[in-house]
């Protein structure tokens, strides 16, 4: 699958330099915590499986989305273990669990959940962004944001395409 679409062009700037246990703290909800990449990636996922027969351009894009979310938590993985940290699968107050992901199947709803994820997914980043002050982490979740806001504007044109009363799941 070729998955150029779902993400900007930009590199990814290199982790550089120190990262502190607090800027630690401030990144494991981003990567496995109930609203983090590891929800988004196993949501995406799931999505693409029950929606890809019917919608086959919805479970394309949600498909190639989580392979573009599996790339953030894997960057987001690595910046946690560059600072001596554990990248468990969990945010701050729990493990991860299965029922993190929403299970909705009726595509408009899928649609306009995803959207919502990743305004929030957004919020999210522009809060750890405060909480961190390594300069190449901030480029780096600036540039994830750039890849979250993209997904809004390709769940937003997917949402358009389709009749605002589809058939029940």
């Amino acid at each position: 699958m070729n998955t150029e679409q779902y993400c900007l062009s930009l590199p990814y700037p290199e982790l550089t330099g120190y990262l502190s246990p607090k800027e630690v703290r401030c990144l494991v909800d981003d990567y496995g915590g109930r609203k983090g990449e590891t929800t988004a990636v196993m949501q995406y996922v799931y999505q693409h499986y029950i929606l890809d027969t019917q919608y086959p351009e919805i479970g394309d894009a949600l498909m190639g989305i989580a392979i573009t979310e599996m790339h953030h938590h894997e960057l987001l993985g690595e910046a946690i273990v560059m600072a001596g940290g554990d990248p468990i699968i969990a945010g701050s107050t729990c493990f991860w669990s299965g029922s993190n992901v929403n299970y909705v199947k009726n595509p408009v709803a899928v649609l306009r959940a995803n959207i919502e994820a990743e305004r929030q997914a957004i919020a999210k980043y522009r809060r750890t962004i405060e909480c961190v002050s390594n300069p190449s982490l901030k480029d780096l979740i600036s540039r994830i944001i750039m890849d979250e806001e993209l997904h809004i504007s390709i769940f937003q044109d997917l949402l358009s395409g389709l009749s605002q009363e589809p058939t029940p799941y």
